[in-house]
């Protein structure tokens, strides 16, 4: 009896370095598969990063550790979004004063050049007037 139970103490033993053995070894391959894509491959990172954070965003109502995974990615979305739409309107209001400038400026410009020439019409036709009497 004492002999099968050391046999089977022998054999999860066994299993467990094997199991200990895999996922070292699983790891290793996986750290330098990242540090090659961080070092050599820049875009190609940050590519596969948009796409998992994508698919995060995709799938957060369907399962709650989902959700607890990509709040902070939902926080910085909404930030950049409504930064989004404050710069859309500042330069939308920008473009409008600036319009605005633009035309009463321009307004002021012909108004003033229609009251000298109709001044100036005014005084030919008074002296037309003296010259024809």
């Amino acid at each position: 009896m004492l002999e099968i139970l050391s046999a089977t103490i022998a054999m999860l033993t066994g299993l467990m370095l094997s199991l200990w053995s895999v996922l070292s070894i699983m790891c290793g391959w996986a750290l330098d598969v990242l540090y090659h894509l961080h070092v050599s491959a820049p875009r190609l990172e940050g590519l596969l990063i948009g796409i998992a954070l994508a698919w995060v965003l995709s799938r957060r109502e369907k399962h709650p550790l989902l959700r607890v995974f990509s709040a902070p990615l939902k926080l910085i979305l909404d930030v950049l979004d409504l930064a989004w739409d404050q710069c859309v309107e500042v330069l939308q209001d920008l473009l409008e004063t600036g319009k605005k400038m633009i035309f009463s400026s321009a307004s002021w410009c012909r108004n003033r050049m229609v009251s000298v020439y109709e001044k100036i019409m005014g005084a030919l036709s008074s002296a037309k007037r003296k010259l024809t009497k």
